[in-house]
């Protein structure tokens, strides 16, 4: 390695304990690291100069020696990456033993989602009696914690402390201890659907009704947007959990759904297809579906029940019962009808 100057380098803050040239790799492995990624030998030979492969795999080992870096696969490639740990973790699994190394690299491996102890045990490669000590010594410093998953509350799952657990292990807004807390669920489907009503029908004239091209009903993102802005809870729910108290209201025949106006038929058909090519960006089929759909009350503010029927202009006529063709009320020129259907 040659050329030393012009290179990135840690600042007054980097450990004592490297050497100039791991602090320069690891200065640059940090800059990758703040968008939670890490960088192939390819990319850290175009940043650095006169590096070759040779010099920076050299480095590498020896920063992984002193836990300041992490080997990872990079992306659905699996091609060999680097990630540099922050200064706190450095620290804080320098002074560990092997073993404890072992358990801690395992556990923070499986990420929000935790690994269940039995896993645990039988992937370090440690005697039980040897891995439930190691176990026990990092919960007590408290580098991991163990938590019930809801949907099986007999087993201890571990995770990172500083991390908060999955909605897949805590069953996410809708449990409270363990339990489904129906109440709070109750409460604030009463109010989605009080807010929903209050969007579906004329202010003016709460018995009438929008035109058949109204394209103004809330989708999931508004609704989620109001929860959020209106105080109804404290509880931070995601854009999902909206999403499942909506399909919970429309089948429960309380709200009905319709296509925003500028989706072609096959962005919803396309939602609900066992495609695994298509839904292999889950997060992007949650958004498209919080835009599509449109939800519209069906009940409404009217004390008579409501159905499809009655949110047309013939189900609520005064004088439907008088309205025949060819006499004074007829379907031919009611112009109620025709502005219903021109919007």
């Amino acid at each position: 390695m040659s050329g030393r100057q012009g290179r990135k380098t840690a600042g007054p803050s980097a450990p004592a304990s490297l050497t100039a040239e791991e602090q320069t790799l690891l200065a640059t492995l940090r800059s990758h690291s703040k968008a939670r990624r890490g960088a192939d030998i390819d990319t850290l030979k175009s940043e650095l100069d006169d590096w070759d492969d040779n010099s920076i795999l050299t480095c590498m080992n020896s920063l992984s020696q002193k836990q300041y870096v992490d080997f990872i696969s990079l992306g659905k490639s699996g091609k060999l990456a680097f990630k540099a740990r922050s200064a706190e973790e450095a620290t804080k699994t320098g002074g560990m033993k092997d073993e404890e190394r072992i358990i801690y690299r395992l556990v923070k491996e499986a990420k929000n989602n935790g690994i269940w102890l039995k896993q645990l045990r039988d992937r370090s490669g440690l005697h039980s009696q040897l891995a439930n000590t190691v176990i026990k010594n990092l919960e007590k410093k408290n580098v991991i914690k163990w938590v019930k998953p809801v949907k099986n509350p007999y087993k201890k799952v571990y995770l990172l402390f500083e991390l908060e657990p999955s909605t897949e292990l805590t069953g996410g807004a809708w449990y409270t201890d363990n339990e489904m807390d129906m109440d709070f669920i109750e409460q604030l489907s009463a109010q989605v659907y009080k807010y929903i009503t209050m969007k579906s029908f004329p202010p003016k004239n709460k018995d009438a009704i929008y035109s058949s091209s109204y394209s103004s009903y809330p989708t999931a993102s508004a609704i989620h947007k109001f929860i959020g802005k209106s105080g109804l809870t404290t509880v931070p729910l995601s854009l999902e959990d909206v999403q499942s108290l909506l399909d919970r209201l429309y089948y429960d025949g309380k709200v009905t759904r319709i296509v925003k106006s500028g989706y072609a038929e096959s962005d919803y058909d396309r939602m609900d297809t066992d495609d695994e090519d298509y839904r292999d960006g889950d997060e992007e089929v949650r958004d498209l579906d919080s835009d599509v759909w449109m939800y519209k009350a069906v009940g409404g503010w009217a004390t008579e029940e409501r159905n499809g029927w009655t949110d047309m202009p013939c189900g609520r006529c005064p004088v439907f019962e008088f309205c025949s063709e060819g006499g004074p009320v007829n379907p031919s020129n009611c112009k109620y009808f025709k502005e219903w259907l021109q919007g």
